[in-house]
């Protein structure tokens, strides 16, 4: 049995990575509308949750200057496939950082606005059809769509979060993401900004 420090849930299989978590949620199918998905515990080890399809809550994704390179310079459609990971519960939680990385906010809510439209119009095509097999789709497509939902309203808040950062907390962003580029820590700034609070770090 995993002794996990502080677990809330100790009684629950553990998993030491989201990748071994990810192999057994394949694996593991759930009824109708309920996808296993990876989530990362307080205790720092991988459970499953049948709570649809996100696999984290935004809280534990605060990115970090440097974690937006991922897709520094990339088609948009790259970061599309990311998104639409992101709402599978499939994506790495590099790709999860990078998203939600001030330099790619915008792209990622237009790519969430793309993947709600497309569901919308699947919905209305299938309006008037009552048949078992399409039952079965909209009782799973409606857990993506609230899933999709869910993220619009996410990038939504961190895109108004950033824009009311002052501009001190703005420059010392710049200054973190330079030292980033240039292979410095951040840690040596007198004061580096996450994206939404102000952390203070010792020189």
């Amino acid at each position: 049995m995993n002794t996990r420090a502080g677990c809330p849930k100790p009684e629950v299989s553990g998993f030491a990575t989201e990748q071994a978590a990810a192999f057994v949620a394949r694996r593991v199918q759930v009824p109708v509308g309920r996808i296993l998905t990876p989530r990362l515990c307080v205790c720092d080890w991988w459970h499953l949750t049948a709570g649809g399809l996100a696999a984290q809550r935004s809280a534990s994704l605060t990115p970090k200057p440097g974690d937006g390179l991922l897709f520094k310079d990339v088609p948009d459609g790259v970061l599309s496939e990311a998104a639409l990971r992101d709402v599978r519960g499939t994506r790495t939680r590099a790709e999860a950082l990078a998203l939600r990385h001030p330099h790619n906010l915008s792209r990622w809510r237009r790519s969430l606005k793309v993947l709600w439209s497309d569901i919308e119009q699947q919905f209305a095509a299938r309006a008037g059809d009552d048949g078992e097999a399409t039952r079965l789709w909209r009782s799973r497509a409606q857990v993506y769509r609230s899933v999709i939902a869910e993220r619009r309203n996410e990038a939504q808040k961190r895109l108004d979060r950033a824009a009311s950062l002052t501009a001190e907390q703005r420059y010392q962003w710049r200054c973190a993401e330079a030292a980033v580029l240039e292979g410095r820590s951040p840690e040596s700034l007198a004061e580096v900004v996450e994206l939404f609070v102000p952390l203070m770090v010792a020189a």
